[in-house]
């Protein structure tokens, strides 16, 4: 282990560290395995003088319901280490590859052994041709077993990377549906209206999006507003036309069984988009509003909602 960490990557030696831990808790069933594989290699080097063919087909079968058996117990029995691979970011096919390796190096080494056995106690002149056979032999026992276990870890993963993607930062961690996109737009200008650091300028809504355009008042724009307001003048109007207050723009677009997408941007014309500390804020505004109307009005709200 201490190589592995000398040789590769932190991250690469986790991965190892995590796809071959279980062989050492299982060593019984490993070292089975391994017996098994040798014992096929030496009668099968030997199989003119050592027994039958038919014998050696039913010790060949054993082996391989074997290492079904392992390559199950391998792979059931580390459903924690497979979740660790996926947040770690390793591929399904990648995943799908660890679990033939796995198998297939034991029986490898299980291949080795035999061949030692052999040169130690032959029983007959071993000829090369049989050498060859019986690696096929042990690679295709390493190989085919673990295939279907190995699919069913890949299927896993595939869904554990979904489950696992994290939302970009246009996205709102909430389930909305384009019917309610009206009452989306009356809860977001009521909830906008209670500040006095921000006053709408224009807010529509069609076609699943909602366009919002706000002035950012801030600290001088809130005593503004608490004097005009005192003298009797209409805050909103008299402060949505000045053009020395940031205009903020804003767009949400909400489809069928999505996440809804936010973007916002400080512009005067609605051309020249410039990502500001302004706009970022008004964005992340935004979406709190976003999650506080699925908590406490939305439509599917206590419901579960299925793609």
């Amino acid at each position: 282990m201490i190589l592995i960490d000398e040789v590769l990557d932190p991250k690469s030696a986790t991965i190892l560290r995590i796809a071959f831990g279980k062989i050492t808790q299982r060593i019984p069933l490993t070292l089975c395995m391994v017996l098994s594989v040798a014992v096929v290699t030496y009668t099968f080097i030997f199989v003119e003088v050592a027994v039958s063919g038919l014998s050696l087909a039913f010790i060949m079968l054993l082996t391989f319901f074997l290492a079904i058996t392992m390559s199950f117990a391998l792979e059931y029995d580390s459903m924690d280490e497979l979740m660790v691979l996926i947040n770690l970011g390793v591929s399904p096919s990648d995943i799908f590859k660890l679990g033939i390796y796995r198998v297939w190096i034991i029986s490898l080494i299980g291949y080795l052994i035999g061949v030692f056995a052999s040169l130690v106690w032959p029983l007959s002149t071993i000829k090369n041709v049989m050498l060859f056979y019986s690696f096929v032999i042990a690679t295709g026992l390493g190989i085919l077993s673990p295939v279907y276990s190995s699919l069913r870890c890949m299927r896993v993963s595939l869904l554990g990377r979904e489950a696992f993607k994290p939302l970009t930062e246009k996205e709102v961690p909430v389930v909305l549906l384009p019917s309610e996109l009206e009452d989306v737009k009356e809860f977001i200008k009521e909830r906008l209206k209670e500040r006095q650091d921000i006053t709408i300028v224009t807010c529509s809504a069609y076609d699943g999006e909602l366009e919002l355009v706000c002035r950012y008042l801030g600290d001088f724009g809130r005593e503004t507003f608490a004097l005009l307001a005192t003298l009797g003048v209409n805050p909103d109007e008299a402060l949505k036309n000045d053009e020395t207050l940031p205009l903020v723009r804003l767009k949400l677009k909400i489809a069928e069984g999505r996440n809804p997408v936010i973007d916002s941007w400080e512009s005067g014309d609605g051309k020249q988009r410039k990502r500001s500390a302004v706009s970022l804020s008004f964005q992340t505004l935004l979406r709190q509003l976003l999650i506080e109307y699925k908590v406490y009005k939305g439509k599917l709200r206590g419901a579960e909602y299925r793609r």
